[in-house]
């Protein structure tokens, strides 16, 4: 019985310490929205940025930064958010809405189809995939085991069914088809033909281009251009993730 009660009791301890850490988080972004309501967009971007840097967000919260960006005229910036927005929405609004802003402003990068949704959707989900194809391999070996063991039968197809999981849990750890991009935070930003400031200068850029992101070395970025490798300084590139 004491025991019952001190673990209900433990419970009850987590759950109120999680709800007093989450307290300033909510806090902060119900003052952050009613500043953006009162259209006093700089000190509801401020308010924004600090929870996000805390690791909080939501997708409305994204869209609003990308809005009050866009009209500081912070174009990378916008882009950079909206790209995050997509992330955490998969609305298509805005994959149209960042092609628009593209068109306009010449940017490249920013061509989407099924495949890019498809690889924005295994960004968002990579972890619970993840866990889900782990906790299924693991099932499969402990119904291997039994069939074998207790029952005395050749597992067959609980056999090739855990060989498929694990090798389809090995890929995705691996292999993943998780889509590394970034977005060209500043301008000018020089692209080099290798990873060194004595290199060559390949192409001198603006902000809001949209990279792929195929490495890295030191602190240089190795990103695709118009089918090319090329190197940028990493902190003029800001990577889209959550």
């Amino acid at each position: 019985m004491q025991k019952r009660v001190c673990n209900i009791l433990v419970i009850v301890f987590i759950a109120l310490a999680s709800t007093v850490m989450a307290a300033p988080s909510t806090f902060v972004l119900k003052a952050a929205d009613s500043s953006y309501n009162n259209k006093q967009y700089t000190q509801a971007l401020d308010l924004y940025k600090g929870i996000y840097k805390e690791g909080n967000y939501s997708a409305s919260m994204l869209l609003k930064m990308a809005h009050i960006q866009e009209g500081l005229g912070h174009l990378g910036e916008s882009l950079y958010y909206l790209n995050l927005y997509f992330i955490a929405s998969d609305d298509a609004q805005a994959l149209k809405k960042m092609e628009e802003l593209a068109e306009k402003n010449n940017l490249e990068g920013y061509k989407t189809n099924d495949s890019t949704r498809a690889l924005a959707w295994l960004q968002e989900h990579y972890n619970i995939i993840a866990w889900l194809l782990a906790s299924i391999t693991v099932f499969l070996f402990a119904s291997m085991y039994y069939q074998r063991v207790k029952l005395k039968i050749k597992p067959a197809f609980t056999g090739m069914a855990f060989a498929i999981t694990l090798t389809v849990l090995f890929i995705h750890v691996n292999f993943s088809l998780k889509d590394e991009r970034g977005i060209v935070a500043g301008a000018p930003t020089y692209l080099m033909d290798g990873p060194s400031a004595g290199a060559s200068v390949v192409a001198i850029i603006g902000e809001g281009h949209q990279l792929e992101i195929k490495g890295k070395k030191d602190v240089w970025l190795r990103v695709a251009w118009r089918d090319q490798e090329v190197f940028v300084k990493d902190f003029l590139i800001r990577e889209i993730k959550l």
